[in-house]
């Protein structure tokens, strides 16, 4: 409040890195913040009294973009308060607490408890005050994440069902970020779905750390809840995130084939085409039963995308099997992939594997994938030339099918949110063009 007795408002810069479910835990602090002593700022960098970095922690590349930004932050405004939450807070809070430009470390476990309030009352720390529990420890903890009314800078709303992970993969440090997996009620979520419509959504992502866990915590499953959605026809469209094929069956698959809102787009983690690698990561399926399926998927619904995420260069992972993981890419019906280079994650078994991969054998390996991706994508793309798709409009220069191709329009005619039917012309580079 200034000398005349009027509130200054108070202008906070937001990043968030990695996965959608931290984007609809951003997206519920914003929703939080009084709109008349907030104002967000439209890129980070602008000048900002408060800067909160939402982070991910799932390579080494994903803690140092958080670090950038924690430095971009108290460039921008030395006196700045600066707030630090997610997944790499949760799990390396004594790395954070030694840069000495952090504030406040907020882990996930504190995000409902502590977020909002350390925004609203916080002062500059000389030391960062550090607010985090162990998460995976916390048996009992349950799904607690407040509804929200808007997802900012979005046409599609996201939607946070599931939470944690109960699985052990040798590589993976998620579960010590988030817990053991939890969810959220049918009704709760049926309710939180028709909020989003009323306020103007015809979209929404379900999302969680480990979807296909989603109600094996509180008596139901993926398929009885997506079930109950579909027969309600609750919502113009809904879409999936990640999937584990390892908890993929055929049923819930035919009822997305069957279903009018549920969005032909699948992505479902492969991480590697070779056996015994699959092993070692301690997945729960084999490269065999990954293709049964995304060849069933493509079976029931021609037109589907199907995205998967590849990582390169596992301890252990010679030509051979990187190979085994080339031919399987190759010959499968997926559509496109994320390609994600091995990096070790402190306390994970495969931190002190034998046989770490080099990196510039990394990197080469990356770069043959993501090449072969390329070709998959405008492969798929160029399937629709000259055919009519369901588009949501995002912006007056491009859109996204139900089937998840990425559209340029040569047209601004339509408003950011409309669902239309636009016609393929051609394909341009990695995109469809309408």
């Amino acid at each position: 409040m200034d000398k005349r007795g009027i509130v200054k408002m108070k202008r906070i810069s937001v990043v968030t890195l990695g996965c959608k479910v931290n984007q609809y835990d951003t997206a519920v602090l914003l929703n939080q913040l009084p709109k008349s002593k907030y104002t967000k700022n439209k890129h980070f960098d602008e000048k900002a009294d408060i800067y909160v970095i939402d982070t991910c922690t799932v390579t080494h590349k994903a803690d140092s973009e958080a670090r950038n930004y924690i430095y971009r932050a108290k460039r921008n405004n030395p006196e700045a308060l600066v707030v630090v939450t997610g997944c790499y807070a949760q799990v390396s809070s004594e790395e954070l607490s030694q840069l000495g430009e952090v504030d406040y470390i907020v882990g996930n476990s504190h995000k409902s408890l502590s977020l909002l309030k350390v925004i609203r009352e916080g002062r500059r720390q000389e030391t960062p005050t550090v607010l985090i529990s162990d998460i995976f420890k916390e048996k009992k903890k349950k799904f607690d994440t407040p509804r929200i009314d808007y997802f900012p800078d979005r046409t599609r709303a996201f939607l946070k069902v599931q939470d944690g992970c109960n699985y052990a993969c040798t590589f993976c440090i998620i579960p010590r970020a988030r817990g053991r997996s939890r969810s959220l009620d049918i009704e709760d979520i049926k309710s939180r779905i028709i909020n989003f419509k009323d306020n103007g959504y015809k979209e929404v992502v379900l999302t969680g750390i480990h979807l296909a866990s989603y109600g094996k915590d509180i008596g139901t499953d993926l398929y009885k809840l997506l079930y109950k959605l579909d027969k309600e026809n609750i919502i113009n469209r809904i879409r999936l995130s990640s999937l584990d094929p390892a908890d993929l069956k055929n049923d819930l698959v035919d009822l997305c084939a069957n279903s009018e809102i549920i969005c032909p787009s699948f992505h479902i983690a492969l991480q590697s085409g070779d056996k015994d690698i699959l092993k070692l990561m301690r997945r729960r399926y084999d490269p065999k039963s990954f293709l049964n399926c995304t060849n069933y998927i493509r079976t029931k619904m021609p037109d589907a995308s199907i995205g998967t995420d590849i990582m390169v260069g596992f301890p252990n992972e010679n030509e051979d099997s990187f190979n085994n993981s080339y031919r399987l890419l190759k010959e499968s019906e997926l559509t496109y992939f994320h390609v994600f280079p091995y990096s070790k994650r402190k306390h994970t078994p495969a931190e002190t594997m034998a046989n770490q991969v080099d990196p510039g054998i990394k990197k080469e390996r990356s770069k043959v994938l993501r090449e072969l991706s390329t070709i998959k994508k405008i492969n798929f793309y160029s399937k629709f030339i000259g055919k009519d798709l369901e588009t949501m409009i995002e912006n007056n220069s491009r859109g996204t099918t139900n089937n998840y191709i990425n559209i340029k329009l040569e047209s601004d005619i339509f408003q950011t949110g409309d669902i239309v039917k636009l016609r393929i012309k051609r394909i341009e580079g990695e995109h469809a063009v309408a």
